[in-house]
């Protein structure tokens, strides 16, 4: 247990409080605190007079760091310390800025790019808001959820006009069918109006041919009777 304890403190003694993977190019600060240079650059960036150490914010009189070559020689060394290969070898698995080959921890919101610690200074993204990734992370999964829960909603919106669209046309088609069944009710009616007219004229047209027909054929037998 104490063994576990005295690693952890120097695996601890080994890391950058900044970017809290292991010092690259360690620097001490007066105070005696250490990070990694181009941390505590970026830290400093924008700043002018006091510089604040980031751990105990006693103010350094200026930017002149210097490097610890005594401290990098000893994260060397723990970087090499079986329980320590497993930790470098998750930390390895990380995602590595192509152009300086540290782990991309930093997410600019402007550009929306993943960022290492190095980028920031000496890319075009100053002035940019840059954020640690699990920040941005956690901020944009939130956003996320809630961009979705807005759309589940809309969605359910849609879907509920649609039936209430769709229960609509149902009505008005039974509608339309019930009108056009009455027409076609109407309809058979007057063809069957029609036809009595029909067959009522045609009789009608008929006894009067006959009537002409027997006076005539009288007139021809008995010319001498006046009718």
């Amino acid at each position: 247990m104490a063994q576990a304890a005295s690693l952890a403190q120097l695996q601890a003694e080994a890391s950058c409080p900044i970017c809290l993977d292991y010092l690259r190019d360690p620097v001490t600060t007066d105070c005696g605190h250490n990070f990694c240079h181009s941390c505590l650059l970026q830290r400093w960036e924008g700043l002018q007079g006091d510089f604040p150490c980031p751990v105990c914010l006693q103010h350094c009189p200026d930017r002149s760091l210097r490097r610890n070559t005594q401290l990098c020689h000893m994260v060397d060394v723990v970087k090499q310390l079986p329980n320590t290969r497993r930790k470098r070898k998750r930390q390895e698995e990380k995602p590595l800025c192509e152009k300086h080959h540290q782990v991309l921890s930093l997410f600019c919101e402007e550009d929306l790019e993943l960022l290492c610690p190095q980028c920031k200074i000496s890319s075009h993204h100053g002035g940019h808001l840059v954020v640690p990734m699990e920040l941005a992370a956690a901020c944009h999964r939130k956003k996320l959820k809630g961009s979705i829960k807005f759309l589940t909603k809309r969605l359910e919106e849609v879907d509920e006009a649609l039936e209430i669209q769709t229960s609509k046309a149902y009505h008005l088609m039974e509608e339309v069918a019930n009108q056009r069944n009455k027409l076609q009710v109407e309809v058979e009616h007057m063809k069957h109006f029609l036809g009595k007219i029909f067959s009522l004229h045609l009789e009608v047209h008929l006894k009067r041919y006959w009537y002409n027909l027997c006076q005539t054929l009288f007139c021809l037998c008995f010319p001498q009777v006046v009718l």
